[in-house]
C-alpha cells in the first residue's frame, strides 16, 4: 500500500491553471459547476489529487490532464477509465474535502490479489 496527499490554498488557483490541469471530462464538470467560487474550489481539489497521486504512485511521467478523477453517482470522486487502465494491476481510492480556503487530497494506492 502506498498513500499520498496534498494540500493547497484554493486562492492560487486561477482559470489559466485548471485549463492546464484538468482532463476532458473534468472541465466538463468544472464548466457545469454553477460560480467561479465552486468552480476554483472543484480545481484546487482535484490539482491536490492529482499531486497525491504522483507522490503515491511515483509517476511523475503521466501529464496530470490524464490524470483524471470523476464523480460516482453518489458524487464522490473515482479515477477515470483511463488512468485506472495506466494503474497496472493497482487499485487507487481517493478524497477530496474543501474547507473555506484549503483543498486536501489523499490517494491510497494498493495491490491486486
Amino acid at each position: 500500500m502506498r498513500t499520498g496527499i496534498d494540500i493547497i490554498d484554493i486562492s492560487r488557483m486561477t482559470e489559466t491553471v485548471a485549463k492546464r490541469i484538468l482532463g476532458k471530462e473534468e472541465r466538463e464538470i468544472f464548466n457545469g459547476l454553477g460560480n467561479e467560487h465552486r468552480r476554483m474550489e472543484f480545481a484546487a481539489g482535484r490539482f491536490a489529487a492529482k499531486e497525491a497521486f504522483v507522490k503515491a504512485s511515483g509517476r511523475k511521467d503521466i501529464e496530470f490532464s490524464k490524470i483524471q478523477f470523476l464523480a460516482d453517482d453518489e458524487g464522490r470522486p473515482i479515477p477515470s477509465e483511463e488512468l485506472n487502465r495506466l494503474l497496472n494491476n493497482l487499485d487507487l481510492t481517493v478524497s477530496i474535502s474543501h474547507e473555506r480556503e484549503y483543498a486536501v487530497a489523499v490517494v491510497i494506492l494498493f495491490g491486486r490479489g
